[in-house]
């Protein structure tokens, strides 16, 4: 009995992900120029031809590649911006003597703001370079070119 559950659940999982799949084909394209145009002023146009599904489908994978890269650089770019340029309040207390084995804690605390400090006016930089990449992609994967 338990088995032809749990069988019941797996045509169901991947009818749930095909059902997924056809609808991020359909509208990600339509969403991912509306979002261009809300949030970066960009028209991506809209491409004409056939070629549709081919072109959905090519897009959500990209699309995931891209997303995925800028997630983590923002969220990396936050983690240690906050983590290195607040290392001067909390770090001390990781050197307790001397005997640690690096340089002298004045130097691991300044070493960790410098490369906070760094990574807080460049990340950025980056960040907008990847935003562009994505808007590039969507542009000549499903918009005008």
């Amino acid at each position: 009995m338990k088995s032809a559950q749990g069988h019941g659940n797996q045509q169901m999982g991947v009818l749930v992900l095909l059902v997924m799949l056809v609808v991020v084909t359909f509208i990600g394209p339509a969403v991912e120029r509306l979002r261009a145009q809300l949030l970066l002023g960009e028209d991506i146009g809209r491409r004409s031809g056939v070629g549709r599904i081919g072109r959905g489908l090519l897009f959500m994978l990209v699309n995931l590649l891209t997303s995925s890269v800028s997630f983590t650089l923002v969220a990396g770019w936050f983690i240690v911006s906050a983590r290195n340029l607040t290392y001067p309040i909390w770090g001390w207390a990781s050197y307790p003597t001397p005997a640690w084995g690096g340089p002298s804690p004045a130097g691991a605390v300044a070493l960790h703001f410098a490369a906070g400090v760094v990574a807080f006016f460049f990340g950025p930089l980056v960040i907008v370079g990847v935003t562009n990449w994505q808007v590039r992609v969507a542009r000549s994967i499903v918009g005008n070119g």
